[in-house]
């Protein structure tokens, strides 16, 4: 499974088909051209820097997934605690804690041998551990609006992922976090992080 990095809160994992989450292309000054074409598309929320709804007008993906405050046509609603087979990919939505969003949530996707868990945009009190091993873990490090790195150090003392990518950091004023920081941190309690630079993937 290939996983990428597309600033903010956006990734793309390939393996056979094509999923992105929080896709953020319109205005953003940090995204890279992107030309793929995804077949499910992942909405944490309904804030235009995690749902881009021109850029999914463009690429008309198969199946898009949200909770309900985000509309768009053809959209399948998830709530927290529910559970869907898209596809062949399991995704599971969790409790998010983001005040400034009216319904947000975070993800837990399992696709082939990998758990991956996108905590979206979340403060520390809606993580909570799991009765799964999570293989990858995408976390906002920012602040602000989500936890800050202190924070999500904290976080992986509670999900215990194999690995873990920084997320959600710099991509404006209110958000800025040195991710490198954040990784001598966690690896200093015994976690793997990788630091990404925008467009960066790596196998897992």
């Amino acid at each position: 499974m290939r996983i990428r990095w597309l600033s903010h809160a956006c990734f793309e994992i390939s393996n056979g088909k094509t999923i992105l989450i929080d896709p953020y292309f319109k205005g953003n000054r940090l995204a890279p051209k992107y030309e793929g074409k995804p077949d499910i598309v992942l909405l944490t929320h309904e804030h235009f820097d995690h749902a881009d709804t021109d850029f999914l007008s463009k690429v008309k993906p198969k199946i898009i997934v949200g909770p309900p405050s985000v509309s768009y046509p053809g959209i399948r609603v998830i709530r927290s605690g529910e559970v869907m087979d898209l596809d062949g990919v399991r995704v599971t939505a969790l409790n998010a804690s983001h005040p400034q969003s009216r319904y947000p949530i975070a993800y837990l996707v399992e696709y082939g041998s990998v758990r991956l868990l996108h905590l979206g945009d979340t403060y520390l009190d809606a993580v909570k551990p799991l009765s799964v091993e999570v293989d990858l873990a995408l976390i906002p490090i920012g602040g602000t609006y989500t936890m800050n790195i202190d924070e999500a150090v904290e976080a992986l003392d509670r999900i215990k992922p194999k690995l873990t990518i920084p997320m959600h950091f710099n991509t404006f004023p209110e958000i800025k976090a040195d991710p490198e920081s954040f990784r001598r941190k966690a690896e200093a309690r015994g976690y793997r992080v990788k630091v990404l630079s925008i467009g960066e993937s790596i196998e897992i």
